[in-house]
């Protein structure tokens, strides 16, 4: 079990993210949400989470606490495929460039 502060300070994160993104704050009973943030806490990193946070309000235009407890282990997993895929791109836009200098 996290630390009672450390749940808070997710939740936290979570409103002051909706305010800077010009949503309305919603209005959650911290109370009982506290341990969906624990299972949270308690499955990832707090690196983790922030990074799944982030991209969460980046690829979707309402974001909801429910959303984003239930779906951070497919967020992460989509972060990285997303990064994997960019090296992948990366290494053939090279090799491309590679066959093109050469003809």
């Amino acid at each position: 079990m996290s630390d009672r502060k450390y749940r808070f300070a997710l939740i936290g994160k979570f409103e002051k993210k909706c305010k800077e993104s010009g949503l309305p704050i919603p209005m959650l009973n911290k109370h009982k949400e506290q341990w969906a943030a624990d299972d949270l806490l308690e499955s990832f990193d707090d690196d983790k989470l922030a990074e799944a946070m982030d991209y969460y309000f980046k690829v979707n235009q309402r974001p909801t606490w429910k959303g984003y407890c239930q779906n951070t282990d497919r967020l992460i997993q989509s972060m990285q495929a997303k990064k994997e895929d960019e090296e992948f791109r990366a290494v053939m836009r090279l090799k491309a460039k590679e066959w093109l200098d050469e003809s």
